[in-house]
């Protein structure tokens, strides 16, 4: 095991909290450990598995996760990986930021290009299968992958000055306790736009999923924390079929549908929208 595996949980019991009793965890050769001996192992890929008992991972498996890599491969997402970097610049986040969901990692990714240092990125998601694919690519050793529960993030209270939650699930309990005061949350979701192309090809199968509104989301969002900015990017680009098909198996808009019954000949590009939420749990910062 390379020093690249182990580098970014150096120094980590001021951000690490052990999952099992909640004593910092600190980097001992090859294994987290924390005062009370709990002790956990990293994988040679340079993760480090925080679960303390089993947990469905949900609809996604590896596969799913290696047709992600396609599309974000493809340039889709681009735009979006640099307007969430400008608006990390904008506020001037240093520190520990958390990526919490953060699946097979390429928002992860191209964020420690950009940033480490002089942030250090904690990056966490459910899944095994996926959070071992995003530490396998991970060839400089720029953040500390964890697979994690986000009903019960295993970090120190106020750790954080950023957390990201970008197309996944949210706990704001957990986000709000492992932020520092005055520490932002930024949360993507996609808007009816996005996808547009799947949803039009089955909205006949499941009109419900045509009709896709992330209204809900925003007003619980705001209900419990100040949103200080909202930003929309879209991005349309020409995709081959391959590409297509990726996106098709990634897609919660395909959870449950046959898509080879479907005819996609006619669909040569795909939108991504998705809508930025820069917010705060300090009440004063609400608009």
């Amino acid at each position: 095991m390379g020093a690249e595996t182990t580098k970014p949980f150096a120094n980590c019991e001021d951000v690490l909290a052990c999952p099992v009793c909640g004593e910092p965890l600190s980097l001992s050769g090859t294994s987290l450990r924390c005062v009370r001996n709990h002790c956990f192992d990293l994988g040679r890929q340079g993760y480090v598995n925080l679960l303390t008992h089993h947990k469905a991972a949900g609809p996604y498996d590896r596969d799913s996760f290696l047709s992600r890599r396609a599309v974000f491969s493809s340039g889709l997402y681009d735009a979006l990986a640099a307007e969430l970097c400008d608006i990390m610049v904008s506020l001037d986040i240093e520190g520990v930021v958390v990526d919490a969901g953060c699946g097979e990692g390429f928002f992860s990714s191209r964020l420690a290009e950009r940033f480490v240092p002089p942030i250090r990125l904690f990056s966490c998601d459910i899944s095994k299968d996926a959070v071992r694919l995003a530490a396998g690519a991970d060839r400089e050793g720029s953040v500390a992958w964890l697979v994690a529960d986000l009903a019960a993030i295993p970090l120190r209270d106020h750790c954080a000055s950023c957390v990201l939650n970008i197309f996944s699930p949210a706990n704001y309990g957990e986000f709000q306790r492992a932020l520092k005061p005055g520490g932002f949350l930024i949360k993507v979701v996609p808007t009816p736009n996005h996808f547009r192309e799947i949803r039009e090809r089955v909205s006949d199968k499941a009109p419900e999923r045509g009709d896709y509104s992330n209204e809900r989301v925003i007003r619980h969002l705001s209900d419990i924390c100040g949103i200080r900015e909202r930003r929309v990017v879209t991005s349309t680009i020409r995709m081959t079929q391959e590409q297509l098909a990726a996106a098709v198996e990634m897609s919660p808009i395909m959870f449950g549908i046959d898509g080879s019954t479907l005819d996609w000949t006619s669909v040569d590009t795909l939108t991504m929208e998705a809508e930025i939420l820069v917010g705060t749990f300090d009440q004063a910062a609400r608009l």
